[in-house]
């Protein structure tokens, strides 16, 4: 009895032990890897993103793929934000936007479905009176609408619901 009590927790301990050490892998449809000038990129397809990070020429976003990396600090780049309003949502034909930062003149509007999709854009000047957005040659739906500054590179999304 002695001897099979002492096997068995000579077992666990073993699995234990190995469960420590196995390491990190990905189960995914697809994916590669490639160098080029000293950069190697390593890619799933399927994955979840769990972080992005975006200067003026690399977006990065890291998945359950990469390695343990600890980082320590980083430029929040959600901080800058265009000062506006949207009202009213939901709304039927037209949606006002007021842009209440009088540095920001030129600015893009992008509508997306619900499912990512661009349904459409324009460009105006903004001159400090509130935009009027055509909603009426839209059907009934949620959309996102995404403000651009195109002066100061930043946007902000918002969800409309188009009744």
């Amino acid at each position: 009895m002695r001897q099979t009590l002492l096997l068995f927790v000579l077992i666990c301990l073993m699995l234990v032990g190995y469960g420590q050490s196995i390491s990190s892998s990905v189960i995914a449809t697809a994916g590669g890897s490639s160098e080029a000038g000293g950069i190697n990129l390593s890619w799933t397809m399927g994955e979840l993103a769990i972080e992005t990070f975006t200067t003026t020429n690399l977006i990065l976003t890291q998945g359950f793929q990469q390695g343990y990396y600890e980082i320590t600090s980083i430029e929040d780049p959600l901080t800058k934000r265009i000062d506006l309003q949207i009202y009213p949502n939901p709304a039927i034909d037209i949606i006002n936007i007021l842009i209440e930062n009088q540095d920001s003149k030129s600015i893009r509007i992008e509508l997306y479905s619900i499912d990512g999709k661009l349904v459409t854009n324009e460009q105006w000047e903004n001159t400090g009176s509130p935009y009027q957005f055509q909603l009426n040659r839209f059907s009934s739906n949620q959309y996102i609408l995404k403000v651009i500054d195109l002066d100061n590179g930043i946007s902000n999304s918002f969800k409309i619901i188009k009744r």
